[in-house]
């Protein structure tokens, strides 16, 4: 039987009595009084009943005792040992003094006086300087060690003074070195084999421990725990824990998905909290508009996912003005990597009073968002363009730009200086990066000739290599590459940049966020990207043009200035993306009245003046020159690229 289950079986009770009450009644050689193997310490003896008796007065004592009670027997135990030098009951007063020394911060002597008793030790002794040993080196910073040393005696030791520091140090030890699962599993034992004296005081230790695992930890306990249909006393059930945990939770964040799964998993636990959660949970079909609040839909589901999340909510923050201070804006993210997808989590902004929503870090979340816009009715900003039969709607606004645009541009451009056969390293949408490349090793499959996930319309791609592995420039051998496309992320291009020949001309696609190499081109939108200072001729667009530089605008410098007060490097492509989305959302909600509102037509108008707000607003964006949507529902942009000047 594994006793650790966190919402499992309560595991089987020891009926031994504490073995400080029983020093003077065990038999020679018993040797196994615990499942498991440990022997309680009522099992050591001795040849003098002196020293029996005198040692279960110093240890009752102890047992029931307060740190400052246990260290103040210090000078009785050492005493013991003077008048019994040759007793066996020695090694269970150095347990004890080892104890003490545990309780007066000295790791050390704790746990060298540990490791000697365990080498000279048996049974329910040796059991007791193992805690000793484990609580000495968690205490001394050092928890997966110590999770090594205690998790094998858990519910194996008798005496529940000595199982009372066990539990408590291996739950501790378990959250010190980060492994949330077993924490949670060790915290149901530590409740359940709590005495009813102390129980309400370790209910309350592990009500703080709670607060310090992260909230998918948890949620995923709750599930285990309802899939176990066990039932269990409130009292030693550590799901009535997590539930008032996650209750708070739920509260604090407005967090309508949170709030529903805790009515249908954990109801009857929630107790005083019910009424709130239920109102929280209800408010998933409640239209409701809070000023001048965004929502923000993020996604951690793929390693890619959650890059370009990460960069798109700095860009975000910065374009709401989060961080200078005075800000009027209120900005509320949910992640859509649970159970419950796009559609639930915008459900759940819109919950907590967002009127204007940016969401869509791939094609296919972008869809899924279009359409949750059109069906509610709610201005949903896109920072990558949905399927091209989502965009109808007055709701959808497409603030985002199709990677394969840069990596076309580029192409060409690299097919106009003679630049060719051209090689694309990474690319692809999401996690497809180099999709139908194998890794480029010399002379193996992967240095063959593949298709790109998406084709330049001018120059071609002769070879389509991953970011999956080392970048070997042997394989750009074969065919004789001369221009090489960088699509991947910034530590898929600073390798090729390190690896790649001379003869070699270099294009930055808009994922590559690092600094370009003298002599190479850039994939460039607007002012985007900042980092690149053209050298030579940019290619400007005509006056006039979609991309034509509005009157007055400040220039890339002063954006650029302004990001890097508060942040170490320039802005990548997403984070631009996210920070024009950022000030057109505020466009949108700046001018809503300063009341919220669950008026089911009240809503509806604010959205609607949201969305005409989104459209005609203006202002100097990084990712395109143009001011805004000028009355459509997708930024107009031109893709081109910069030339880096070479080294003098």
């Amino acid at each position: 039987m594994n006793p650790v289950d966190t919402f499992g079986r309560i595991s089987a009770a020891f009926s031994a009595a504490a073995a400080l009450l029983a020093l003077g009644v065990a038999t020679a050689g018993a040797g196994c009084g615990a499942p498991g193997g440990g022997a309680p310490v009522s099992q050591t003896l001795s040849r003098s009943p002196a020293a029996q008796a005198e040692l279960h007065r110093i240890l009752t004592r102890f047992a029931s005792g307060a740190r400052a009670e246990r260290i103040a027997l210090e000078p009785e135990l050492v005493a013991f040992r003077e008048r019994y030098p040759g007793d066996d009951l020695i090694r269970v007063a150095d347990a004890h003094l080892a104890w003490i020394a545990l309780e007066q911060g000295d790791v050390r002597r704790a746990e060298a006086l540990s490791a000697e008793i365990e080498a000279r030790g048996r049974g329910a002794t040796e059991d007791i300087a193992r805690v000793l040993r484990g609580a000495a080196l968690r205490r001394a910073g050092k928890p997966k060690p110590a999770f090594g040393v205690l998790r094998p005696l858990v519910s194996k030791v008798i005496d529940s003074y000595v199982r009372s520091l066990l539990n408590e140090e291996v739950t501790s030890a378990a959250m010190e070195a980060g492994a949330w699962t077993q924490a949670l599993e060790l915290m149901g034992v530590w409740l359940r084999e709590a005495g009813d004296d102390e129980r309400a005081a370790v209910r309350a230790q592990i009500g703080a421990l709670l607060r310090k695992v992260p909230i998918e930890h948890l949620v995923s306990a709750l599930r285990a725990g309802q899939a176990a249909g066990e039932v269990v006393e409130p009292e030693v059930d550590l799901r009535s824990l997590v539930a008032e945990r996650l209750a708070i939770v739920a509260r604090e964040r407005r967090d309508v998905a949170l709030a529903k799964e805790l009515l249908d998993r954990a109801g009857p636990l929630l107790g005083r909290q019910g009424d709130a959660v239920f109102e929280i949970a209800a408010g998933a079909g409640t239209a409701r508009v809070e000023p001048p609040t965004v929502g923000l839909l993020l996604s951690t589901r793929t390693p890619e996912s959650r890059r370009r999340s990460v960069e798109v909510a700095a860009g975000v923050a910065h374009g709401l003005g989060l961080l200078r201070p005075g800000s009027d804006a209120r900005l509320v993210s949910r992640d859509v990597g649970g159970e419950g997808g796009v559609e639930e989590a915008l459900s759940s902004l819109t919950a907590e009073g967002a009127a204007v929503l940016i969401a869509g870090s791939s094609r296919e979340q972008a869809t899924a968002a279009a359409k949750f816009a059109r069906t509610n009715e709610i201005p949903v900003l896109l920072v990558h363009p949905p399927e091209p039969a989502a965009l109808d709607g007055a709701f959808v606004f497409v603030v985002g730009e199709e990677p394969a645009r840069g990596i076309e541009v580029l192409a060409a451009a690299l097919a106009e200086r003679g630049a060719t056969p051209v090689a694309l390293v990474g690319g692809g949408d999401g996690d497809q990066q180099g999709a139908g490349a194998a890794a480029a090793q010399p002379g193996a499959a992967a240095a063959r000739p593949r298709a790109a996930a998406a084709p330049p319309a001018e120059g071609g791609v002769a070879l389509a290599l991953p970011c999956d592995g080392t970048f070997d420039p042997r394989a750009l051998r074969p065919l004789g590459i001369r221009g090489l496309i960088l699509a991947g992320d910034a530590p898929c291009a600073e390798q090729a940049i390190r690896a790649a020949p001379r003869s070699v001309t270099i294009a930055l696609g808009f994922e590559a966020a690092t600094s370009p190499p003298p002599g190479s081109l850039v994939a460039a939108a607007g002012p985007f990207p900042f980092a690149a200072a053209a050298a030579g001729a940019p290619r400007p667009p005509a006056a006039g043009a979609p991309d034509a530089p509005p009157p007055g605008a400040s220039g890339a410098a002063t954006a650029l200035g302004a990001w890097l007060a508060t942040h170490p490097a320039p802005p990548s492509f997403w984070a631009a993306l996210g920070r024009d989305a950022g000030v057109l959302a505020w466009a949108g909600v700046q001018r809503l009245p300063k009341t919220g509102t669950e008026d089911p037509a009240e809503v509806k108008a604010r959205r609607l003046a949201a969305a005409s707000s989104l459209s005609s607003a203006r202002a100097e964006l990084w990712t395109t020159s143009a001011t805004g949507f000028g009355g459509k529902r997708v930024l107009p942009r031109e893709v081109g690229y910069r030339e880096i000047g070479k080294a003098r």
